[in-house]
């Protein structure tokens, strides 16, 4: 072994001996001490020393020097190569930073907008400025204002709209049924089927003494209440010479030019999807009530009031607890919460502990929210400010109910209902359509108007029964 330490050592200074003392002992110059002790330390070192004495009192046979010579040979060529490979490794790094400096000193270049770049990539919409609609747009902006009444020209603004969708489809898609304020707090499961059930079951405990016999545990606890996936339409008309100025305001407060802000994408960003969302918070997702439509609608017919084109959460309690009230079969087996009491200042924070300490034991380690309506929350504070006026909030904006795992969420679109409900977030289901063409947005021209299309799919609910702890009003 101390044969090719010394071949290395020999290696590494490039030489075939070392310098001899008066008694003829090889013997490190101190440069070479330093040097060795750098690179492998001072116990190396040191053993190589007394090592390399001991190795000289037993001189090598002509056999030992001649493997003595090979082992070092070999080192110096491995040695060799390695500097290549480094030099090598250190010149193509070099390169490469002389290739990032140039490319960072140059300017990015904008994306190729007719999609000859990257395969899949999507394409960037760039209005037509040659249009009728956009060089009112840019004259207007410039202060030459043109009379809208007889330059916008409905079937190229209709043209543009349809080439602003499909460069823009998902994004729009994902406005429609993108997340309000009670959706963040439901788990969202997309599929195409029309009614939803829930198909996994929940089950009470199951671990027990051992016995060599068969003594079955667990039994099922599972009632799935079906969810059916609506469909839901947008028809707006609009007058686009109506809504210049406030096309050009926008502008004017976004800091953008017309080639960067077209008329179309004003409508759809700034008139449709701001109104879809208010519509489905307030109207829809929590208490949309479904009214099946007549068959004999006709075009130009009124349309049908908004929050009737699905069950919303609030709707699906009240509708269970008036079947659990009246003895039905068909009623859900909920767990209804301080049945018949009317909340007040005066008891809701007694009654709000009670509910609490109604939770099954299985849910109440759980962290979990009282989705409740804003009023309830607000009456809930007061009356706890009162009871308890030394008293801070310690979690910050969190609005959690003593010595409990719940946290209060405010829901809007329950305002003024006067309930609430305690669940996980994976029984809070809303449910979104799995097929993308299913969601559906387009512009029809007619003379000075356009009509705009909307459609899509969506519902909420519940998934299991079991899993539900709710308080409704009484006199709903």
């Amino acid at each position: 072994m101390f044969k090719e330490i010394l071949a290395a050592v020999f290696s590494h200074f490039k030489i075939g001996s070392f310098a001899k003392d008066v008694n003829g002992k090889s013997v490190l110059t101190s440069d070479q001490k330093v040097e060795l002790t750098e690179k492998w330390g001072e116990k190396f070192v040191e053993s190589f020393l007394k090592d390399l004495e001991a190795y000289e009192e037993n001189p090598p046979s002509a056999e030992d020097a001649t493997a003595l010579k090979k082992a070092q040979d070999d080192l110096q060529k491995l040695q060799a190569e390695h500097d290549a490979y480094k030099k090598g490794a250190q010149k193509k790094e070099q390169d490469l930073q002389a290739k990032v400096d140039t490319l960072s000193d140059d300017p990015e270049k904008d994306p190729d907008v007719e999609g000859k770049g990257k395969p899949g990539a999507r394409k960037q919409f760039a209005a037509d400025m040659k249009l009728a609609h956009n060089l009112m747009l840019d004259a207007e902006f410039e202060g030459t204002p043109i009379s809208a009444d007889t330059s916008i020209d409905t079937t190229e603004l209709r043209s543009e709209f349809g080439k602003y969708i499909s460069s823009e489809r998902m994004e729009i898609v994902r406005a429609l049924t993108h997340k309000v304020n009670s959706v963040q707090y439901m788990k969202t499961i997309v599929t195409d089927k029309t009614v939803w059930r829930a198909s996994k079951a929940i089950i009470t405990s199951v671990v027990q003494q051992f016995v060599a016999k068969w003594t079955p545990s667990g039994k099922g606890k599972f009632t799935p209440i079906e969810i059916v996936q609506r469909k839901h339409k947008i028809n707006v008309p609009i007058t686009p010479a109506d809504i210049m100025d406030d096309v050009i305001g926008y502008l004017y407060d976004e800091g953008l030019e017309p080639k960067d802000m077209p008329i179309v994408k004003y409508i759809v960003t700034q008139l449709v999807l701001p109104k879809v969302d208010e519509d489905r918070e307030m109207l829809l997702l929590a208490t949309g009530k479904y009214v099946a439509l007549a068959n004999d609608i006709n075009d130009g017919d009124a349309a049908q009031e908004t929050g009737k084109s699905m069950d919303g959460y609030c709707t699906i309690l009240e509708d269970q607890k008036a079947l659990k009230d009246a003895a039905d079969p068909a009623a859900a087996p909920i767990n209804w919460l301080l049945d018949g009491v009317t909340l007040t200042p005066e008891n809701i924070v007694d009654k709000m502990n009670e509910a609490a300490d109604s939770v099954a034991p299985l849910y109440k380690r759980k962290k979990m929210f009282i989705h409740a309506d804003p009023d309830l929350i607000t009456m809930y504070n007061r009356a706890y400010q009162k009871l308890f006026p030394n008293t801070k909030n310690e979690d910050g904006k969190k609005n959690k109910l003593d010595f409990t795992n719940f946290t209060f969420a405010e829901l809007d679109g329950m305002t003024g209902v006067g309930h609430f409900f305690i669940t996980p977030k994976e029984n809070f289901i809303h449910l979104l359509s799995k097929n993308k063409g299913a969601s559906k947005i387009f512009m029809q021209g007619e003379n000075y108007d356009v009509k705009v299309f909307a459609e899509y799919r969506e519902a909420v609910g519940f998934a299991v029964a079991e899993a539900l702890f709710a308080y409704v009003k009484p006199g709903v």
